[in-house]
């Protein structure tokens, strides 16, 4: 699958799941706009820094500016670096470079016919208000491109991030793994099964256990590091190796009927992907909660930056300053309608 399968990291949290893919022997390109970020990336492969970037400090119109601007040149780095059947954006969702860049980036690469699926983080709740704003904003954004292949949704809600990067790292590639290394007289996953999994739009969850039975394996899909499943019981396909007494109809059973079932079986851990299950709702609407419980603190903070009780009545220079000429008006600058959206 390392032939077909690539990934680009945006930002810095991005930068710290594309180097366990590429511990894997996938091939990873590292977008930011700080250099010094993606300096500590030492043995990565393919870097890339978007000009004029200096970080962007939670800022995610800044972000979108500096894609737009140097779009071209990135669209050329992603065609040379990573040729894949399907790429992988991976981002942090409360951010600056990758929570402005993410969703706009895969919107940009969709239209120009590349199959894009997304991998990103939603923030802890003891983390920052910005981090809650960013993040809504981001899913507000993301949730509307149509053409989005499976969106992996980790939370930091579930645990340390770190441990849970490297538990959905070393999951997702044991599933990429099973076209290779799971082969069975009662049937078998093909890599275009994987692929096809993997394209489904909407949320998709992948776990990995080494479990006996059924409901040991339901309880480990709905205690993964992502965002918790919704309960409509929305599914397009479930995809899984089983073993042990594990039976799809039972999955079928908890999370939904799917369109198809793809499923082989092995005598070690069930590794199981879910894909095509419906934005995690509610979840986002305890990022938006956040935001909002807090609105009034934040109006309060913004105001006291631009108030002052200092006396209006002096101007020392008025009379030294030569006359100002009134601002002339800018032209529209026109660009395509998927960058003018975001901005």
């Amino acid at each position: 699958m390392k032939n077909k399968i690539a990934f680009v990291a945006v930002g810095q949290a991005g930068g710290n799941i594309g180097q366990l893919f590429e511990q894997k022997g996938y091939n990873v390109l590292y977008i930011n706009t700080s250099q010094e970020d993606l300096d500590t990336l030492e043995k990565a492969k393919f870097k890339y820094h978007i000009p004029n970037g200096e970080g962007c400090n939670k800022d995610r119109r800044k972000a979108k500016q500096l894609v737009i601007d140097d779009f071209d040149q990135i669209a050329a780095e992603i065609e040379t670096k990573i040729k894949s059947e399907l790429i992988f954006i991976i981002f942090a969702s409360g951010g600056g470079t990758g929570s402005g860049a993410g969703p706009m980036l895969a919107d940009l690469l969709i239209d120009d016919g590349k199959t894009i699926g997304a991998m990103t983080i939603i923030p802890n709740p003891e983390e920052s208000v910005k981090s809650h704003m960013n993040s809504y904003e981001c899913f507000s954004e993301l949730t509307q491109i149509p053409g989005l292949a499976s969106c992996f949704i980790l939370d930091n809600n579930n645990g340390d991030k770190l441990e849970l990067n490297s538990r959905f790292v070393e999951d997702f590639c044991s599933f990429l793994d099973i076209p290779e290394k799971h082969k069975s007289v009662k049937g078998n996953i093909d890599k275009a099964e994987i692929i096809e999994t993997l394209k489904a739009h909407g949320m998709a969850v992948v776990t990995r256990q080494k479990a006996q039975e059924s409901a040991e394996v339901i309880k480990a899909i709905h205690n993964t590091p992502f965002a918790p499943i919704e309960g409509d019981r929305a599914v397009k396909y479930i995809t899984a190796s089983l073993s042990g007494n594990v039976r799809m109809a039972d999955l079928e059973k908890d999370l939904g009927t799917p369109i198809d079932t793809f499923q082989t079986f092995n005598d070690e851990n069930t590794i199981c992907c879910v894909s095509g299950l419906n934005y995690p709702q509610t979840r986002l609407d305890i990022v938006y909660n956040k935001v909002s419980e807090n609105k009034e603190a934040i109006k309060k903070n913004l105001a006291a930056t631009h108030e002052s009780t200092m006396k209006k009545d002096v101007n020392f220079l008025e009379d030294l300053e030569p006359e100002k000429k009134p601002a002339t008006e800018k032209k529209p600058f026109s660009r395509r309608n998927i960058m003018s959206k975001y901005l």
